[in-house]
């Protein structure tokens, strides 16, 4: 008995370390304005075993399609941007394929208008004009300022395991298109936005995390939101650890 306990407690002990492993982000930003210090106060909020860089666009494409990449256990898109070569293209591709990290927030759903390839791995797009899509015109919306109710899709999920259903103040997208196979985390009833507004998409050997909410200060010191970004994080570095080692 007396083993079995001393075993419990290094089992903790374990869990706990493996927990707090040492994790390296890069916080991809440019081409949409954002209330800088309290973003990057939620960041520092995560704890100390998540550090980060910061870079905007166009520097950070840029680096993307380097090796300067492979520093980072993650990489975490709230950038709005549509500037991109065919080599960065690749080099998205490639790291998806080979499983690297990535989460995108927010606006980032918007970017990259015109390369078609990049609904497919984030998992939905946001139509800035009206479009065509499977006989029907769709153009998606947006509505600042309004309070969410966020209900939680899969509470089992590591990404959003002990958040109960909750309310946020802060931007609603509309008609927005998703793909068939994303696996839905968050949904809401707010008629003015889309019902799923969290999910994973999988891309190559990448889950990719999309957090559609995110738009404000006040969206930002929300604890279910910090909570939801600290367990995304975590999880997607540690889901694809093994794919990049």
């Amino acid at each position: 008995m007396k083993k079995l306990g001393i075993t419990i407690i290094l089992c903790i002990i374990c869990g706990t370390c493996f927990a707090q492993k040492k994790i390296h982000i890069l916080i991809i930003t440019g081409g949409h304005g954002f209330k800088q210090v309290p973003f990057y106060q939620m960041f520092d909020s995560l704890g100390s075993h998540i550090s980060y860089d910061k870079l905007e666009q166009p520097a950070a494409n840029a680096l993307i399609a380097s090796a300067a990449v492979d520093k980072y256990d993650a990489l975490v898109f709230y950038d709005m941007y549509n500037s991109i070569t065919a080599s960065q293209k690749q080099a998205y591709q490639q790291l998806l394929k080979k499983g690297k990290a990535m989460l995108f927030l927010h606006h980032s759903l918007v970017s990259y208008q015109d390369w078609d390839e990049f609904q497919k791995i984030i998992g939905g797009k946001y139509y800035e004009q009206a479009t065509l899509v499977n006989g029907d015109t769709i153009k998606s919306s947006y509505q600042h300022d309004v309070i969410i109710p966020v209900k939680i899709e899969s509470p089992k999920h590591p990404v959003t395991r002990g958040l109960k259903d909750f309310e946020i103040y802060d931007e609603v997208y509309g008609h927005f298109g998703t793909q068939p196979n994303i696996r839905p985390l968050l949904s809401t009833t707010h008629p003015g936005s889309s019902r799923y507004i969290a999910w994973i998409n999988t891309y190559g050997r990448t889950d990719v995390l999309f957090i559609q909410l995110g738009h404000g200060p006040e969206a930002f010191k929300n604890p279910n939101y910090r909570k939801l970004l600290k367990q995304g994080i975590e999880w997607s570095v540690l889901r694809h650890k093994k794919n990049m080692d």
